[in-house]
């Protein structure tokens, strides 16, 4: 899932809202946010998530934790200790094929 425009924006917000801790929100939004590879794996630094949502390192690694055991990111591989995520895909199947593809567009 990658956010393109207010509807991607409000859609997020519907989806996380209530379900989620603003943290987790937060993160998941910076995840849809970020730059990502066709298959949606963000290969940005978690220092420089961290700096973009305000948070600690700690609290990025913490909460990207907690959204992972959840089953809102996926680990897509990893370059020495170094781990790469991304949004789940399946999480976003409601809103049909382009749902699942937005993170390859214009990306």
């Amino acid at each position: 899932m990658r956010i393109h425009d207010a509807a991607d924006v409000q859609y997020l917000l519907k989806k996380t809202g209530r379900i989620l801790s603003p943290n987790q929100r937060i993160v998941v939004m910076l995840y849809a946010s970020s730059e990502q590879r066709p298959d949606g794996t963000v290969m940005i630094k978690a220092s420089t998530l961290a700096a973009t949502a305000g948070m600690t390192p700690p609290v990025l690694s913490r909460t990207r934790k907690e959204l992972l055991e959840a089953g809102w990111l996926e680990v897509t591989g990893s370059v020495g200790s170094v781990k790469h995520y991304r949004l789940a895909p399946a999480l976003f199947e409601d809103r049909g094929q382009a749902g699942r593809h937005l993170r390859a567009v214009g990306g």
